[in-house]
């Protein structure tokens, strides 16, 4: 009898460590984007190496546990950085990528932290090169005389996503600026929210978009609004995206609308181009900033983790304009082209 105990004690001590593994898990992940890459834009020249063409080069730490009763907490930690020297991107920020925690349960998903913004999570799936980070589709985030709302990540955000109905998604986020200021309305400088309707369901997705930022202490105000569609006919993959940045207030009353058409095409299973082409107009009188480009990728997958590649892009500024798409800061009304070849793999 004794030893029939000390035998069922032993067994329930060495589960113990199992059952509660069972309800929590971390998961370590990340991804390497390097590239060799030559850039000309007017005079100036660039060769070098390139990082996160095709996606941010990360680090990250996420995780889950069973609260019980259908509930979870999750959590996600993600450092970017430079492989080429190992230096942290975002600012230098230890995770700068994202960083928040939350619940979840059949009701959707509450988070709190540094999150991507719902704009960026509605608009950025709609080019077929990914948003690669010197392709033309770029134009959909810059800054010209017009300020835009569009950001990929903002600090100091509540968040709110949806379970998916009859392929319908909310995702819903407020964030702080986090002033310190005498009046409601210089404190809420930096503070903005923004919601997008998602949709995906057989070939067809599509978004709706539409955020907006306090960016002075007087109560000047940018919105962007947008929206991406896409449709899936096997080998070819069109999608479509298009926003309007405006200003009010005193922060000025420009506007901006970006379209962008691209298409992905699959070669064979391993092989997949990439085309992409955008225009961005801006009405803000003399000081509007113009300008168009196109890119084209190549991906061979050697696996279902790394990836091969060669692109180019070329984005063509109007008078007045000065876009980039790469480390040069092209003079105003410069082209700047762009050449690269390179590697991705996950882990």
């Amino acid at each position: 009898m004794q030893r029939l105990s000390k035998s069922v004690l032993l067994a329930a001590a060495v589960a113990a460590p199992s059952l509660t593994l069972a309800q929590s898990n971390v998961t370590i992940y990340g991804l390497i984007d390097l590239n060799l890459s030559h850039e000309r834009s007017g005079d100036q020249r660039y060769e070098g190496v390139h990082h996160g063409e095709l996606n941010g080069s990360r680090l990250g730490f996420r995780g889950t546990e069973d609260l019980g009763h259908g509930m979870k907490a999750l959590f996600v930690l993600e450092s970017g950085f430079d492989p080429s020297t190992g230096l942290a991107e975002q600012g230098g920020r230890l995770f700068g990528r994202q960083s928040f925690v939350g619940l979840e349960s059949s009701l959707g998903r509450l988070t709190l932290g540094r999150q991507y913004s719902p704009a960026f999570v509605a608009l950025d799936p709609f080019d077929a090169t990914g948003n690669a980070d010197r392709s033309a589709g770029l134009l959909l985030r810059k800054t010209g005389a017009v300020k835009p709302a569009y950001e990929v990540r903002f600090d100091n955000m509540v968040k709110y996503r949806s379970p998916k109905l009859a392929g319908f998604e909310l995702d819903a986020g407020y964030w702080l600026g986090e002033k310190v200021a005498t009046t409601s309305t210089a404190r809420k400088e930096g503070d903005g929210h923004g919601l997008s309707l998602l949709y995906g369901n057989g070939a067809f997705s599509g978004a709706l978009t539409t955020q907006s930022v306090q960016r002075d202490a007087s109560g000047g105000k940018v919105r962007t609004s947008g929206v991406g569609l896409a449709y899936d006919f096997g080998i070819v993959k069109p999608y479509f995206a298009w926003s309007q940045d405006k200003e009010s207030g005193t922060v000025g009353n420009g506007k901006a609308r970006t379209w962008a058409v691209s298409a992905e095409i699959r070669l064979n299973p391993a092989n997949t181009v990439a085309l992409s082409y955008a225009d961005r107009d801006e009405s803000d009188g003399a000081a509007g900033e113009d300008a168009s480009g196109w890119s084209a990728y190549h991906l061979h997958a050697l696996s279902k983790r790394t990836t091969l590649y060669a692109g180019y892009s070329q984005l063509s500024n109007e008078s007045g304009a000065n876009y980039a798409i790469g480390n040069i800061t092209p003079a105003a009304g410069d082209n700047h082209r762009v050449m690269m070849a390179g590697m991705r793999h996950r882990f």
